[in-house]
């Protein structure tokens, strides 16, 4: 395909969004173009550069996509959970845990009641980034905050399985962080 710009407005109906993920999950170098050619005619649209981080992620540019939320975070009102959210998990992705913790935290707090039942997620990703800096009790704490139907596949590297599989591989992975410090 060639560099030429593409016309494709920013979505406004769920459909319309639907259509431009599917163009991000084929061809991620295609729906960063459209992305651009967004920021360049509204360089203060928010949804652009959030839209922009998948982008880069899909490229395999976490460096890139934790600009781009960054971006977002400066040029909104106030803080969002969810972009809070999706920059915890690549800081988490670039192992920096804590920096991950900081921003999973900000985003619970911004409204805890959704986050425990909206942003379910959150609380997976919360536990996980614990256990990796080898703090148990506080991936345990994380864990059993989660439904009890709740059950995952173990999406971005998190652990699979129901509470129970979690709670085991949280233990797991503390342990092992906890021996990798000593």
């Amino acid at each position: 395909m060639s560099d030429e710009i593409e016309s494709v407005k920013e979505p406004k109906t769920p459909d319309e969004l639907r259509a431009t993920h599917k163009i991000l999950r084929s061809d991620p170098q295609r729906y960063l173009r459209i992305v651009n050619e967004w920021i360049r005619e509204n360089p203060a649209s928010l949804h652009a550069y959030f839209a922009r981080h998948h982008a880069w992620l899909h490229l395999g540019e976490p460096r890139r996509a934790l600009e781009d939320l960054d971006t977002v975070i400066r040029l909104a009102p106030e803080p969002d959970a969810i972009t809070l959210f999706s920059r915890g998990l690549v800081h988490r992705r670039l192992d920096e845990y804590e920096k991950a913790l900081e921003d999973f935290n900000n985003a619970e707090a911004i409204n805890p009641k959704k986050w425990d039942e909206d942003i379910v997620f959150g609380l997976l990703y919360q536990a996980d980034t614990h256990a990796r800096l080898g703090r148990e009790a506080a991936a345990l704490a994380c864990c059993s905050r989660l439904p009890d139907d709740f059950w995952t596949p173990g999406v971005y590297g998190a652990p699979a399985g129901g509470k129970a599989e979690i709670r085991d591989e949280l233990h797991r992975i503390a342990a092992a962080a906890l021996r990798g410090q000593e």
